[in-house]
């Protein structure tokens, strides 16, 4: 068991390399092609080969993907001028979560515009989560997922 612990430590994900460095797994992805270790298509680049800084996982169902050596991926960022922003991992998961429950509001607002009913409860069920991560942080999170409405305000709620 130590050892799948000790992979885990070593072998990240893009979400949860991009909670480091402060950003969603799409925005890491894209600072990985920015800075060369991976190609336009998402696959790992010769760069990151030569490096071994990637592992890819392929599960026995479903589709492979990759790993990355969480070291020597953010080390080489560093190098390449790329800022780590301090995020705590608490802070991190919560920004996870707001742009979660972002796309789950807008989901929901778009049932409730339409008058179903489940909108309507969908963002009453909402409210304590929002309350979790915060309501600045759930407003900057829709707003960076492209959300055009007024920002969220809880009163009444």
């Amino acid at each position: 068991m130590g050892k799948k612990n000790n992979f885990r430590k070593t072998w990240k994900t893009l979400t949860e390399l991009g909670q480091e460095f402060g950003v969603s797994a799409v925005k890491f992805g894209n600072l990985l092609k920015q800075h060369g270790l991976r190609e336009k298509d998402g696959e790992p680049s010769q760069l990151a080969k030569d490096g071994a800084i990637f592992e890819k996982i392929t599960p026995k169902e479903g589709k492979p993907y990759y790993l990355w050596h969480s070291q020597k991926t953010s080390e080489y960022l560093v190098s390449q001028g790329v800022a780590k922003n301090s995020v705590s991992a608490e802070d991190a998961e919560k920004m996870t979560s707001a742009r979660k429950l972002a796309r789950s509001y807008m989901e929901a607002q778009k049932l409730d515009d339409e008058g179903s009913k489940l909108g309507y409860m969908m963002l009453s069920e909402m409210v304590d989560d929002i309350k979790k991560v915060g309501l600045e942080r759930f407003n900057q999170a829709l707003k960076s997922i492209g959300y055009k409405g007024d920002e969220v305000n809880l009163e009444g709620w």
